[in-house]
């Protein structure tokens, strides 16, 4: 139910987009994410599903994301909206994409419980199968900015599949 409550987040993070009157192409996708997560001194890492839907505009991107990432006995969530902008590689099929956005993470264990709102920065390396499929690596450093608590940051690589649907 949660990864349910993460894809429909994701989703209408970009649907605004869906809307405007231009010629727009919008692509979901799953990806394993493997991140390293740094609260106050604590340090953990944390594996899981990342989902992320996009509309592709014709000057850049808007994404968002959403992961439920787990291990050594922690869970953390985060919620990203996020613009990008791909540029083709020597005129070829793969392509890289530079990323800024804003993250919303939550980080829980037996002894800590943060919440932290940020910034993230980040770039995607891919590979275009065809029209409809795109394999995907990212990496994402995400910092958390709230002032009289321990911040939330994490480092994350990604990899997965993307379907676009127009």
């Amino acid at each position: 139910m949660k990864n349910l409550k993460m894809l429909i987040v994701a989703m209408i993070a970009v649907l605004p987009a869906v809307s405007q009157a231009q010629d727009v192409q919008t692509y979901m996708g799953a990806t394993y994410e493997h991140g390293d997560v740094k609260v106050g001194s604590r340090h953990t890492t944390v594996d899981g599903i990342k989902f992320q839907a996009a509309s592709e505009l014709g000057w850049g991107n808007f994404k968002g994301t959403a992961a439920t990432l787990t291990g050594n006995g922690a869970d953390y969530d985060n919620y990203t909206f996020a613009i990008e902008k791909p540029y083709s590689i020597q005129q070829s099929d793969f392509f890289v994409s530079p990323e800024a956005g804003v993250t919303y993470a939550r980080y829980e264990d037996k002894q800590l419980r943060e919440s932290d709102l940020g910034a993230m920065v980040g770039a995607s390396l891919g590979y275009n199968i065809n029209k409809q499929f795109q394999i995907v690596s990212n990496y994402n450093h995400s910092f958390g900015m709230k002032s009289n608590q321990d911040n939330i940051d994490e480092d994350s690589l990604s990899v997965g599949l993307n379907y676009r649907f127009n």
